[in-house]
Parts: C-alpha cells; structure tokens; sequence
C-alpha cells in the first residue's frame, strides 16, 4: 500500500465513524437534567450491561460476577475486554459511557484499517481495493425494501440489516468495541496464517495464534469461524494441487493451538457454574429465516457469483481463502448451536472482495468516469439500510423517548440508594428498570437482562404476581426472603405492573420518596 492509499483510507474511516457516530453525538447534545442519556441509541439494554460490567471494572473487580440476578455463584475470566475499559476509565478519571465511545471508535477504525489490509492481500487494484473496503465499511442488504412492502417482520424476523451486527461492520461501528476488536484479530489471524503459508516461517504462526488467543478471550466462539475459514482453505488447497498441503495444515494447527485455551476456559465455565450455564442456555441467538440472509447478502451476492468465477479461473492460491470463507458459512449458520447467527461475523469481508471482482469485471468495458460512477452508485445503493438506520434514530432521540433516556428523578434516586446501600445488596424492581440499576449502583438486581437473568421467564411471572393487589402477604414475603432482597425500587414502570399498595406492607420501610420514586429498605429480607 502507498501513503497515498493510507491517506485516502484513514479519511474515509473516519468519515465513516462521524457517520456512525451521529446519533450518539445528537443525543447527547440533547440530554438535560430531566433526560439523562444513556449512552446508547441501539440496543440500550445490552449497552447498559457492558456499562455494568465496565463497573464492576471500575470498582476493583478482576473476575466477573452477574449483576443482573441474585442467586449467589463464583466469579469468572470473562468480559475482561469490559472489565480492564472499566478500570482505564477509573485510572483516568473519565466516565464509563465515554470510555466506552472511545474506545468503540478508535477500534472502530482499527477494524476499518484492518479490512483494507485484508482485501489489500487479494489484489494490487486500488480501485477494486476501495470498492471492497466501501462495501464492507458502509454496505448492507436489501432489508429496507421490506418496509414499504408492508413486511417489515418477515417470518417473526426484522431485516438482517437493522439487528445482526455480526452480519454488517457499520453495525459493530455503531455500538460494540468489543467486536470491532475481535473481528479485526479474527481477519489478522487469517492474514498472518496466508503470510506463514507463503513461506514467511513459524514467527508469523505464533503472531497468528496471539491474534487467534486474544480473539477467543474476547469472543469465544469467533475460534469456531477461525477454523471453519482455515479448514475450508485447507480443503481447498488440497482439491486443487491433488495433494495433503502438510506444511499448511501444520502451521494452520500452530495458530489454532493458541485459541484452546480460552475456548476451553470457557467451555468449563459455561458447564460446571449453574449461574453461568443457565446464561448460556437461555442466550439463544439462533438463525433467521434463510430468506433474511438472501436478502441481506443480495447486493453482495450477484457481483459476488461472477467475482469468485473470475478468482477461480486465475488459479491463484490466494482466492481460495475468500472463497472458502463464504462457502463454509452457509453450513456454520445451522448448526445445532445456540449462537448460529453469530457464526456469520465478518464473512461481509470476503463476500465485498469477490463482490469488488465481480464489479470490475461488469464495468471493465467502460472506461473512467462511466465506471467510477458506476462503482459509487452501486456502494450507494449498498448503504441505504444504514442510512435509514441512522436517520430512523433522529425521531426517538428528537422526542428523548426512553430507554435512550432516562428520567432525571429516577437517576437521582438510583444516584441516592448507590450512596445510601452496601456493594452487592439486593434490588427488586420491574425488569426494565433493573436493566439501568447496575449502570449507576454496586447493586445487584432481581432481575435486568434477558440471558444474564438466572430463569428470566420466572423471574418475569414472579414480578406480574408479586405487584397485583390481591396476592397474599406470605407469598411476596417468601419471594422477598428466597432471593434475599433487600429493596425495592418504585417507580412509575412498577407501578404499570400492578395495583399492590406498598405502603401498606409492614415489613416495608419507606427511605426515599422524591420525583414520583420511592425506596423501601425490606425489614429482615422480607421473612415470614
């Protein structure tokens, strides 16, 4: 690469990231002391969990514990990624949600940087480089079609691209550091292992297989699309030369041995810890319909088919990763997994490199303006998605509407009882409002977060039957006393479950009342 491609590069990344960062920076122009912005214009409920755990950085802690249920289980080595961005915003003084968007940004650009170092491995073309890069940088499927065709929920699904963010980079750039480094590691891996390969010796394996153990660390399951590519590679390698690729598959084992283990960490972790292993069973991110990926990957797909035609006939060895890549993930999407959708990380990479081919080929025939303007309609056409992402969160930041806000009355007596309560004590409070609680206290809560909420579903009915005005004194105290509860928080989300007077519960004491909030401190952990 020149300096003057590194250049052009760097400014499109960061014209990229300002673009992703757009809502963020408008909804914190926005925020006052009746509207506390919670850091997050997408997916708030698991931004807030990651502030959490940032928390439980901040405050000291090396192994993570669940903040969001009460039954009592070990501390683990995982989410350390958020854990040490807690303790750096502690040693410098600056808050977690802003320690979170820098850190979302400059890995954000890492991973941007990292794609066009990829696709910079397949093909000295600048402008088929630039294309490939914009592809992944900016692009996304078809999905908003589905809006004006009045199917925006196709088969119980909303479209790939507005909720998958293993599925686009702009949606890693929009809301999640820690993937954004993962995925880069995970495309460094693969480039080091294509450097080895080539002769570059085992120094190149092992910088690989530190790629390949920081990556596992991060995002466990990245190893399982690590060695998928790799092992659809191998296979490759040996249908053309007709021949076992022996050094390959060694060095390719060198760098997989570095990712065992973490992956076997937490294989343990996720087995032996009840608290843990429910968390698992309950995270199911399974697969949409086959239709969504069609439909995300359309744009990609069709340059794509005529991309790999063109690589496969160049009988050059490099081509056979990218093509490996995307063929293998078909199969890795439906496999028997609870996290099928996430096998799909990063394959937009190769997918736009081959896409990039099939382009050049399309507009070959035309020479200089015809053909840039034709790259830059189609990578136009590419990031409608993202563009209706982007300005479709205008309306509810406009509006301050929650979960982006929070209402000030309620941060204040969060604020108070986090300055009032022990580490560690027990808050009962609606599931929705139990999602913010860890984010401004050292408390931990009944119930908060679909996955990280031990029996989620129960603890849901629980709450329905412990807030209606006809249920029985003995039941609540019991469930109070069985999870060791020792608050509960009353606000207007609590009071839209029911019609139970707490006031006149005698094991409840009233500690704060101010803004429409109370607090009861629960006399004996509720026991009958």
């Amino acid at each position: 690469m020149t300096r003057a491609e590194l250049r052009w590069v760097l400014l499109a990344s960061l014209v990229v990231l300002l673009l992703a960062s757009l809502p963020t920076l408008y909804a914190w122009s926005l925020a006052d002391a009746e509207h506390v912005f919670t850091g997050f214009v997408y997916n708030t409920e698991d931004g807030n969990s990651y502030i959490a755990k940032m928390r439980l950085g901040a405050r000291g802690e090396w192994l993570f514990s669940l903040p969001y249920t009460p039954e009592e289980h070990e501390g683990a080595l995982v989410y350390t990624f958020y854990l040490l961005l807690g303790k750096v915003a502690s040693g410098i003084g600056l808050s977690l949600v802003l320690i979170y968007h820098l850190a979302r940004t400059l890995l954000g650009l890492g991973l941007l940087l990292t794609v066009y170092a990829f696709v910079a491995r397949f093909t000295p073309d600048v402008a088929m480089r630039r294309v490939a890069w914009a592809l992944v940088a900016v692009g996304s499927g078809l999905g908003w079609l589905l809006t004006p065709l009045g199917a925006s929920c196709l088969f119980g699904d909303l479209p790939l691209d507005f909720w998958v963010p293993e599925a686009f980079v702009f949606l890693v750039l929009y809301s999640l550091p820690h993937l954004a480094l993962a995925e880069a590691l995970l495309l460094w891996a693969l480039l080091w292992t294509l450097r080895a390969f080539g002769g570059g010796g085992t120094r190149w394996c092992i910088l690989a297989g530190l790629a390949a153990f920081v990556m596992t660390w991060i995002v466990p399951f990245y190893a399982g699309i690590l060695a998928a590519a790799l092992g659809a590679y191998l296979l490759a390698l040996l249908i053309q030369r007709r021949r076992i690729p022996c050094q390959e598959i060694g060095r390719a084992a060198l760098t997989g041995i570095f990712g065992l283990p973490p992956l076997v960490y937490n294989a343990w972790l996720f087995t032996t810890n009840p608290a843990f292993r429910t968390w698992a069973a309950q995270n199911r991110i399974l697969s949409p319909h086959p239709l969504h990926y069609l439909l995300g990957y359309s744009l990609l797909l069709l340059p794509a088919v005529w991309g790999s035609i063109q690589a496969i006939s160049s009988r050059d060895e490099r081509w056979l990763l990218p093509l490996a890549w995307v063929l293998v993930v078909p199969f890795l999407l439906y496999v028997p997994f609870n996290l099928q959708r996430r096998m799909i990380a990063a394959v937009q990479v190769p997918l736009a490199l081959l896409a990039a081919v099939g382009l050049r080929a399309w507009f070959e025939s035309r020479q200089g303006k015809m053909e840039r303007l034709g790259y830059v309609a189609y990578v136009a056409l590419a990031s409608l998605s993202n563009l209706l992402l982007v300005s479709g969160s205008l309306g509810p930041i406009r509006q301050r509407t929650i979960p982006i806000y929070r209402p000030g009355a309620e941060v204040a007596a969060l604020e108070w009882l986090a300055a009032q309560a022990k580490p560690d004590e027990t808050v009962l409070a609606s599931c929705k409002v139990g999602n913010v609680i860890p984010v401004w206290t050292d408390l931990q809560v009944f119930c908060g977060h679909g996955p990280e909420t031990v029996h989620y579903a129960d603890k849901q009915a629980a709450l329905h039957r412990l807030f209606q005005g006809q249920t029985d004194e003995p039941w609540r105290q019991s469930l109070l006393h069985k999870f060791g509860i020792d608050y509960v928080f009353y606000g207007p989300q609590e009071r839209a479950l029911g019609n139970w007077d707490l006031a006149t519960a005698p094991y409840l004491a009233s500690i704060y009342s101010r803004g429409g909030y109370t607090v009861y401190k629960v006399a004996d952990k509720g026991e009958p």
